[in-house]
């Protein structure tokens, strides 16, 4: 095509789609499925594919590799609004958001309180009713085990 555009370049019309006809128009989706299942009935060995779902798979794909950029992406997918492309696409940043929730966690439970001193175990005495301060939340935090910390963690910023 590049070479119709560069030798008739008067009778070319780049229309900017993947799938266009020899002079760059486009060609309708009606066509174009019509063609490849003429072209699969020919080749049963591959298996079927449906076009909308190679939208979404490049629209997966540009968000992750451009870190999340929902505006960018929806520009070259053709989405209406970034917004109707941030509601489709946002389990594409879970991983992205579980590593923050663990940078978060990591700093957070590396901070030392000063004068927070290890509570002793309580006897088995009936509990009297005390005053619980935020050095007091701290500290049985940091006697979490690794796991209760991140379920904390996790709860804490779901």
């Amino acid at each position: 095509m590049k070479q119709d555009e560069q030798n008739a370049p008067e009778k070319y019309s780049n229309c900017g789609q993947l799938f266009r006809l020899p002079d760059g128009l486009p060609i309708a989706p009606d066509v174009l499925t019509k063609w490849y299942r003429m072209w699969r009935a020919e080749h049963p060995e591959f298996e079927k594919i449906v076009f909308h779902g190679l939208r979404h798979s490049s629209a997966t794909y540009q968000l992750l590799q451009s870190g999340g950029d929902f505006k960018s992406v929806q520009g070259n997918t053709g989405h209406a609004t970034a917004t109707v492309l941030m509601d489709t696409y946002a389990h594409t940043q879970d991983k992205p958001r579980l590593e923050l929730t663990e940078k978060i966690e990591a700093d957070f439970y590396s901070q030392d309180v000063a004068g927070a001193k290890p509570q002793e175990p309580p006897e088995n005495k009936t509990p009297v009713a005390t005053k619980i301060t935020g050095k007091m939340i701290l500290e049985a935090i940091r006697q979490m085990d690794a796991e209760e910390r991140r379920e904390l963690t996790r709860v804490l910023f779901a």
